[in-house]
């Protein structure tokens, strides 16, 4: 077993629970705007928005486009799609997605207790993707804040997961070695990979299941087991 010193945690689905706090979110934004009186369903209004959310973040994160236009457009195109083309709305809702969002606090299962023991052998970081703005509000709402020492986001770091800028970015801010370094995150492309190109070990936080290569240091299902490894 290797002797870890330096643990770097993802932070939407592997601890914050992003598709809880999604489903809860757009059903406030879905009730607020009464989007039903336009004939939209709320199953298709989050179906939509979910697929162009991920088609967007895909396009940010190759460069293609802009946090502004990830931000504004995943609203108009979900609307588009589901027959209401209204570009002053889509505003509107994108500037609630954004307040509303950091107010979720749903966090997968036994996360506090976990990081709490974790905390007494380790030091915690947090790389993620996600915004400034968005980020820091999630871990101090959802009362884990205080476990991470170092929190990196796309944004300062001026790049992103599996970008290996990020990773360095990352390690030279704390004076983490490689070796001594482990993430532990649930996207296997970004996280895992990312991880790996860049020359430390990974945890594969895979709740469903999924299937994949195999070349994972470690794989998990639950943030619990990470006591079984650490």
């Amino acid at each position: 077993m290797k002797k870890y010193k330096h643990l770097f945690f993802d932070l939407d689905r592997t601890l914050w629970d992003y598709e809880t706090n999604l489903f809860e979110v757009l059903q406030e934004i879905y009730s607020k705007y009464n989007l039903k009186q336009y004939n939209i369903e709320f199953e298709n209004f989050i179906k939509e928005f979910y697929r162009y959310n991920e088609l967007l973040w895909a396009k940010y994160r190759h460069g293609k486009i802009k946090k502004e236009d990830l931000r504004e457009r995943r609203f108009y195109l979900t609307l588009k799609k589901l027959g209401l083309e209204n570009n002053d709305l889509a505003k509107k809702i994108s500037v609630d997605y954004i307040e509303i969002s950091p107010n979720k606090t749903n966090l997968f299962p036994e996360v506090i207790e976990t990081l709490e023991y974790l905390k007494k052998q380790y030091r915690l970081h947090i790389i993620t993707n996600g915004f400034n703005e968005v980020q820091y509000k999630k871990l101090r709402n959802s009362g884990i804040k205080h476990f991470f020492e170092k929190i990196v986001t796309s944004d300062n770091a001026g790049s992103q997961k599996p970008n290996m800028k990020i990773f360095e970015y990352a390690l030279t801010s704390v004076n983490a070695r490689k070796n001594e370094s482990l993430m532990i995150g649930d996207d296997w492309d970004v996280d895992i990979i990312g991880a790996k190109m860049y020359g430390i070990d990974q945890v594969y936080f895979n709740p469903e299941g999924k299937k994949n290569e195999g070349f994972a240091t470690y794989e998990i299902t639950g943030i619990g087991e990470l006591k079984k490894i650490l």
